[in-house]
């Protein structure tokens, strides 16, 4: 029996290894390794007062720092009987897509766009002058902006808080923003399309997993009360546990989902066909259906969050002078609060238990990354399973490597996000 170390994996957010496990020159066992250092946050919170938590777990990751700030502060919010004024929903809205711009770009521009041409880095394409690593880095500078103008700063955003957000970006400063998502919009369809036509992905066979996406029944959203299924069904968001069935994973430090509906795949693709089987038109669908439409998926995602932005950047605009932008008072009180969205690599999950002087009793948050584990081991022993002559295996065995990290890469992972679960 041999074994085929993939360690570090490269271009990915975060730290770990794949193990190829061969018996008689064949692929007989996959071992998905997410080693960086566990975070144990829900450990952190437990005996903070409410408006200390949100601040803590956006340090979970700094790429997805205000999806997780704003599925914090919901949770909390619905656990103490908050309800949030509508301006401040709309900026809160808005800044969760500045995130999924900036988070869809670095992934398909610095981190996949690399492997079409076989280059190491988009170093090596910046230096040969290719458009679309310089368009990449282009949309995630913007997407940044829209965190900054938002939220306050570009990581760890500091505009919302316990009952809506502190302040509303200048009449100015959203015009300039709505006339800059206007021109994004006249340029991305060729980016998008270049982008397409330039794919070079590996052998694939059909995707793996369930797909599980949060959303509104009628129409394409990141945010909703409910977990759809790929078997047409709604759940309430706080039958996540129930769904998931969290388990600790000898191979890993984070969780994995075990739910009988399982294994279950999150992101991008499935949030496309989750919204397709509910007839929502907003959004694309891609034409194949492998591990890498995932990424087809995304670009289509971009083309719908930069229309999508420039609507709520109106919305905000056009608000009157007088709109509320926070609940006045809040009184601590106790309560539970599940609150889902979808990050850019797909559900995100934030549950806690608040006493009736407003500290969190118990906390726990689940990640795509980790929901998508166990559906990533089972596309990698598809994707790579072989046979043939011992020619043909040891050209198999040679380009294992590279196809183990494209699949990999394929479900953008980020593996900071997902370790933090590790309970001691």
């Amino acid at each position: 029996m041999n074994k085929i170390i993939i360690d570090p994996l490269t271009r990915v957010e975060g730290h770990g290894r794949i193990e190829l496990i061969l018996k008689d020159g064949r692929l007989d066992d996959v071992r998905v390794r997410m080693l960086e250092s566990p975070r144990l946050f829900e450990k952190i919170v437990v005996g903070r007062k409410y408006d200390e938590v949100a601040e803590l777990v956006c340090r979970i990751c700094a790429i997805c720092s205000a999806v997780h700030k704003l599925t914090s502060l919901e949770a909390l919010e619905q656990a103490m009987g908050i309800e949030v004024p509508p301006l401040a929903k709309a900026i809160r809205e808005l800044l969760l897509l500045g995130g999924h711009l900036q988070s869809h770009a670095l992934h398909l521009f610095c981190l996949v766009l690399p492997d079409f041409s076989g280059a190491v880095s988009i170093v090596e394409l910046l230096k040969a002058g290719n458009p679309l690593a310089a368009a990449g880095l282009e949309l995630k500078a913007f997407g940044n902006h829209i965190q900054e103008l938002v939220g306050g700063r570009v990581i760890h955003p500091v505009n919302p808080v316990i009952g809506g957000v502190m302040y509303r970006p200048q009449s100015q400063q959203l015009q300039d923003l709505a006339a800059n998502l206007e021109v994004w919009q006249r340029k991305w369809p060729a980016y998008a399309g270049d982008f397409i036509a330039s794919a070079r992905f590996p052998f694939a066979r059909a995707v793996r997993g369930t797909p599980l996406a949060t959303g509104q029944t009628d129409s394409f959203s990141l945010c909703g009360d409910s977990l759809w299924t790929g078997k047409g069904r709604a759940f309430p968001a706080s039958s996540y546990r129930q769904i998931l069935e969290e388990q600790p994973n000898d191979e890993s430090y984070a969780k994995s989902s075990c739910g009988e509906s399982g294994p279950f795949i999150v992101g991008a693709l499935a949030r496309a066909r989750l919204a397709a089987a509910r007839d929502c038109a907003q959004i694309s669908l891609p034409t194949t259906n492998d591990i890498y439409a995932n990424n087809i998926a995304q670009v289509n995602e971009i083309g719908w969050a930069l229309e999508h932005a420039r609507i709520l950047t109106e919305t905000i605009l056009n608000a009157g002078d007088d709109a509320s932008l926070i609940v006045e008072s809040i009184q601590p009180g106790g309560g539970v609060g599940t609150a889902v969205k979808e990050a850019p690599r797909g559900l995100l999950v934030h549950h806690y238990v608040v006493d009736e002087w407003g500290y969190v009793a118990a906390a726990d948050v689940v990640t795509p990354t980790a929901i998508n584990q166990l559906t990533m081991k089972q596309q990698i022993l598809d994707d790579l399973a072989g046979g043939g002559d011992e020619e043909q295996m040891r050209m198999v065995t040679e380009q294992m490597r590279m196809v183990t990290e494209q699949i990999v890469r394929a479900f953008d992972p980020c593996i900071s996000c997902a370790v933090h679960l590790l309970e001691v």
